[in-house]
């Protein structure tokens, strides 16, 4: 049994707080020390658990749920002495930097999104100076989405990720044990169509294949390494009225508009890596050691689902909302309450 008081302790604080999420900083907020603080931080498998919780709780009734993976870099420019950390390529700066690699997957039902699991990838010098073999991401996204089967067994799951997981191992997984699969897919792949092997990008230059006038979307059925799948061209229009195709592929049938639009559940966890960054310090533990660096990202995320708990009771539009009304609160007065809370639940699941 676990105390629910002290596993939300953290997170809590965490939202009611203003500035960087350092101990020393949340501390002032309850004027504590850091020390203190450092002590009422659970372990990741602790919040993890009580995240998939409340994640059955939300989900409970829910015949279609989809199963978001993607992962992002957790900065850590000024230190060369945490555990872990690496070198990795960062998109947006267009050079290398030190950081971690989280993999995080969350469950949405396309309006709510609850975090369940989260894990790193190594960069490629501390894996040669370590024989010891670790998971790669394809290995990781199975566990994930073993993980969104067991808890929802009875709903259908969409595992949506972008062309990064787009790969043979994934898919060929996937379409083996028939789960459906929605993902990006460069557009240099050679697929079989009607008995020839074509590129995608020439593929929907054809004519009955590319999408035209008010249609948005097309789907055709093709062969990619001995697998039939879904292959969706799909038109996407900017602001400026500029158009691209983008290619997706899928391992279950549907119509055209269907596949884009679940696609587009993807942007769930661009938003809680961008809200989770930005306001509730997913970058923000300055600890060397990577198990108290991973308590923090699951304690950050579990105040993720927390938001998300509030977005649906008060009928918020954005989690800014739900935080801004968090940090409304008298930071001290909320935690007398919260120690007066002495429900427990078990790690099982109902």
């Amino acid at each position: 049994m676990l105390n629910v008081s002290m596993i939300l302790k953290y997170p809590i604080l965490n939202l009611l707080s203003i500035g960087k999420k350092s101990f020393e900083n949340l501390g002032r907020t309850i004027q504590k020390s850091g020390k203190t603080i450092s002590r009422l931080l659970q372990p990741a498998s602790v919040s993890l658990q009580y995240m998939q919780y409340l994640c059955q709780s939300m989900f409970r009734d829910k015949k279609k749920l989809f199963c978001i993976i993607d992962d992002t870099l957790i900065k850590k420019i000024y230190s060369q002495e945490m555990q872990g950390s690496g070198m990795f390529y960062d998109g947006k700066a267009g050079k290398q930097i030190l950081a971690y690699k989280l993999i995080l997957c969350l469950i949405s039902d396309g309006k709510f999104a609850i975090p369940i699991e989260c894990a790193y990838l190594f960069s490629k010098e501390l894996l040669d100076l370590i024989p010891e073999k670790f998971q790669s991401k394809e290995d990781i996204a199975k566990i994930f989405i073993q993980a969104a089967i067991k808890l929802f067994g009875k709903a259908k799951i969409i595992v949506v990720a972008d062309g990064l997981y787009a790969t043979v191992n994934l898919l060929k997984w996937c379409y083996d044990n028939r789960i459906a699969a929605e993902m990006r897919m460069h557009s240099n792949r050679v697929v079989i169509f009607k008995g020839e092997k074509v590129l995608l990008k020439k593929l929907a230059t054809k004519k009955r294949i590319r999408p035209k006038g008010r249609q948005m979307a097309r789907t055709i059925s093709a062969l990619w390494h001995d697998m039939e799948l879904e292959i969706s061209i799909v038109r996407r229009i900017d602001k400026k009225g500029n158009e691209t195709i983008v290619f997706q592929v899928a391992t279950y049938k549907a119509l055209p508009h269907e596949h884009a639009a679940n696609y587009k559940k993807r942007w769930a966890i661009e938003k809680m890596i961008r809200t989770s960054k930005q306001h509730l310090g997913l970058q923000d533990c300055y600890s060397k050691s990577l198990q108290t660096q991973h308590n923090h990202v699951a304690s950050v995320l579990l105040s993720y689902a927390l938001v998300q708990l509030d977005m649906r009771k008060y009928r918020f539009k954005t989690p800014e909302q739900a935080i801004r009304r968090f940090k409304k609160k008298n930071a001290t007065k909320f935690f007398k309450r919260l120690d007066r809370l002495d429900q427990s639940y078990e790690c099982g699941y109902a």
